[in-house]
């Protein structure tokens, strides 16, 4: 029984290799059509194979991070390297034009401007707290990468209000604010400018990276209220993704400023608190489904965006409490 199966089998796959040759044969003898079959082929495998070979949806958590001396910040440190790795190293892809094998991704790109969404916000805060004298180099040079962070990150060469006015690439911009980080971090130890390392700058952190944290939230949730029903949803996997790269990258950020600040922490017992926060943003970054689903939460079926809602939530249920307790402000022990 065995051996005739195999038999059958190999007959089966004796005639499937005849009509590949016969096939071949026959296209050789026609180079026109031999050329343009050679044309489709490499057309419609350019941009699955291009897509399969560049995305990369960069999860790591296990960087050594260091920073030349203790006057500078290792969450500047973090930024540069974040940027860096995003924008050079793995190539920046929300900006690509059509002629890109990779111009048809979705999840990494979403995953991209959720990191950058999130150096955005902590740029912002480190410039808030930065005390310089006028026309500082250090103060030019946070506020400007504070900025140019906010730029668009799907400008490739045209701006977005017109398509006739060319536009500086959001990849050009985002080097920039990597090198202006990097100088700020550099003449930081000179000490013109002070960035202190206290309390209301911890909880000025604090606080924003909360509000980011919960209006992404709130976000979530109205998307699964308007959309949990729709037959189909081509939106939920950049959702998800967005906000993953948000999580992973404040993980990263909170790792880093806790190093900043761990005498503040320890002063106010809130280590613990801090690395339970930091762990819920890691378990939310970390989940990888084959498909991401938005189901009704009352059909049983998955929904992927609730559970990276949760987790952001949780962290920021933590961030919360350790801001209040900075300030003052005590709490029941769970």
């Amino acid at each position: 029984m065995i051996k005739e199966t195999a038999v059958k089998i190999g007959g089966y796959l004796k005639q499937g290799l005849l009509k590949v040759w016969k096939a071949i044969s026959y296209l050789a003898l026609s180079w026109p059509k031999a050329f343009a079959t050679v044309v489709v082929l490499l057309i419609f495998s350019y941009y699955p194979l291009g897509g399969l070979l560049t995305e990369n949806i960069d999860k790591t958590t296990d960087y050594n991070l260091k920073t030349e001396s203790e006057q500078q910040s290792l969450t500047v440190e973090t930024m540069v390297f974040l940027i860096n790795r995003e924008v050079n190293e793995n190539l920046w892809t929300a900006n690509l034009p059509p002629f890109f094998p990779s111009y048809f991704l979705d999840n990494m790109p979403s995953y991209q401007k959720g990191i950058i969404s999130a150096l955005a916000t902590t740029a912002g805060v480190i410039n808030a707290e930065t005390v310089c004298p006028e026309n500082s180099r250090e103060k030019a040079a946070i506020a400007s990468a504070a900025e140019l962070l906010k730029y668009p990150g799907n400008i490739w060469l045209f701006a977005p209000d017109n398509k006739l006015k060319i536009a500086p690439s959001s990849a050009s911009q985002y080097r920039k604010a990597r090198k202006l980080l990097r100088d700020y971090n550099r003449l930081l130890p000179a000490g013109q400018c002070v960035w202190s390392r206290n309390a209301p700058n911890m909880r000025m952190f604090l606080s924003a990276v909360e509000k980011d944290l919960n209006l992404s939230v709130e976000k979530l949730e109205t998307y699964v209220a308007e959309h949990s029903s729709d037959w189909t949803d081509k939106n939920a996997d950049d959702l998800f993704y967005y906000n993953q790269g948000k999580m992973y990258a404040y993980m990263q950020l909170l790792k880093s400023w806790g190093a900043d600040f761990k005498d503040v922490l320890l002063d106010r017992n809130q280590y613990e608190n801090w690395t339970k926060a930091v762990r819920a943003l890691e378990d939310g970054m970390s989940i990888s489904p084959l498909m991401v689903r938005n189901g009704e939460l009352d059909s049983g079926s998955a929904n992927h965006i609730i559970v990276v809602g949760y987790y952001m939530l949780r962290a920021a249920t933590l961030i919360d409490r350790i801001n209040h307790t900075m300030e003052g402000v005590s709490f029941n022990a769970d």
